[in-house]
């Protein structure tokens, strides 16, 4: 008698497999937040599982760590890419760009303790590369409005924009202030060289596009 594939036993163990996988990454995000440094111990833990379980999925933790980079690059990216920039006002498409990075923070942040511990600046940079080229794009087209400042060179101001954002939400994981997105957009348009009311409208009119 045949069996329906189905059926097989393997297919519970496949799903069983998956939901630890799962578990194990939810927890290691979360732990590693806050806990840059934590033990494999530490992380099987926190996930629930034993050690021989976690091992199973990421023989390292450099395996791990890599894991959770990737992921968390991959996420932010794909918040991005939900908004069409290309046919918005380059202000308000800034302001989006902006309010869009900071929903993501939780990624951000989780990047910024792993470069703070063993993952390193120099991943970090390399996995912020295509983020950073689509905010070179937008400062690039803002200011070819004639609406922003031009005090700095394009590339330098990109890079410094890039480091002010991580500034910020490193200020969330240090617990010196909470905000919802509006005061960080407000101070990267102002860095970028919009005067602050403008930069008031262009976050407004983002956040209509985005309800």
């Amino acid at each position: 008698m045949t069996t329906d594939a189905t059926s097989t036993p393997d297919r519970p163990r496949r799903r069983d497999a998956e939901a630890n996988r799962t578990r194990i990454l939810q927890a290691a995000h979360t732990l590693l937040i806050t806990e840059p440094n934590a033990s494999m111990d530490g992380l099987a833990q926190a996930a629930g599982v034993v050690r021989r379980t976690l091992y199973a999925h990421f023989p390292t933790r450099d395996a791990l760590i890599t894991g959770l980079g990737d992921k968390a690059a991959a996420d932010i990216l794909d918040a991005l890419s939900h908004t069409g920039r290309e046919a918005l006002e380059p202000a308000v498409a800034l302001a989006d760009f902006s309010l869009t990075i900071w929903t993501a923070g939780d990624q951000y942040r989780l990047l910024i303790s792993l470069a703070e511990s063993e993952y390193g600046t120099d991943r970090l940079r390399d996995l912020l590369a295509p983020i950073r080229a689509q905010g070179f794009d937008l400062l690039a087209r803002a200011r070819d409005t004639g609406r922003f400042a031009t005090h700095l060179p394009l590339p330098v101001l990109s890079n410094a924009l890039q480091s002010l954002t991580l500034s910020l939400l490193r200020s969330v994981n240090d617990d010196l202030w909470t905000d919802s997105g509006d005061s960080a957009a407000r101070a990267i348009l102002i860095a970028a060289g919009l005067p602050g009311a403008d930069a008031t409208a262009a976050i407004e009119q983002a956040k209509l596009i985005r309800t």
